[in-house]
């Protein structure tokens, strides 16, 4: 299903979701936080979110997928299960050609085969560009920006490889080569990072804490933390509230 954009609409996801922005620029309200769209612009979202005020001519559009399309799409679900990057705006690649796909779609709204047909290039053309954008980062930074995104899971190096399509040993070579540590050690350092932020920035216990960075056992999280940095959570805390 393709729909139309406009001001002042709350926009509700299905399954999975794509908000493609041809023209005019507009601003979203997510979680009580504000964002600037460009135009010329897509993103895959997996949450609610307001459109809040748009430029005098907009041209946008929502697409989305329900249970049912993903089915039929076994190809489309398997990627996207892979895209845990909601909200990440990238520009339109081939710009006239997705336009068109946009407009052949809302033709098509009468006649099933077709529509199911536009409708799984679109999404293959959306995916593989996305794909490629990640490609074009190091592997350094795609590692880094995906445990930052999923570091409620406490995902080990294997399941990151997995995710970015590479062999675990190409990771491995590539964080030795570029931080002189391991992926493990790299996931580590960025878990304590997070853990620090939210004893120094939330009035969260240990254990929400815990729960939070994907440990089922908050006194494993408080051992953890204490091997890394020689101090329990609750120390951390009262040293550096004191100065």
């Amino acid at each position: 299903m393709v729909y139309t954009i406009k001001n002042n609409e709350k926009i509700i996801p299905n399954k999975k979701n794509l908000l493609i922005l041809f023209n005019g620029n507009i601003t979203i309200e997510k979680d009580g936080s504000v964002f600037a769209i460009p135009a010329k612009s897509y993103f895959f979202f997996d949450a609610k979110f307001d459109i809040i005020a748009t430029s005098p001519f907009i041209e946008g559009f929502v697409a989305e997928l329900n249970e049912h399309d993903l089915k039929k799409f076994p190809d489309l679900e398997k990627d996207l299960s892979n895209i845990n990057i909601p909200f990440e705006v990238l520009k339109i690649k081939n710009y006239d050609n997705k336009k068109s796909k946009i407009h052949s779609l809302l033709k098509a709204k009468n006649n099933s085969r077709l529509l199911e047909s536009y409708t799984h290039v679109l999404w293959s053309e959306f995916i593989g560009d996305f794909k490629n954008s990640l490609k074009e980062q190091s592997i350094t930074v795609q590692f880094s920006e995906l445990i930052d995104q999923n570091i409620e899971h406490n995902y080990c190096a294997g399941t990151y490889a997995e995710m970015m399509e590479i062999p675990l040993k190409k990771l491995i070579q590539e964080i030795k080569q570029t931080e002189n540590k391991t992926p493990c050690k790299f996931i580590t350092e960025k878990v304590i990072e997070k853990a620090k932020d939210k004893l120094l920035n939330t009035k969260d216990t240990s254990q929400m804490i815990a729960y939070q960075l994907g440990f089922d056992d908050p006194y494993y999280f408080i051992k953890y933390f204490k091997k890394q940095t020689k101090l329990t959570p609750t120390q951390f805390r009262t040293q550096n509230s004191a100065t």
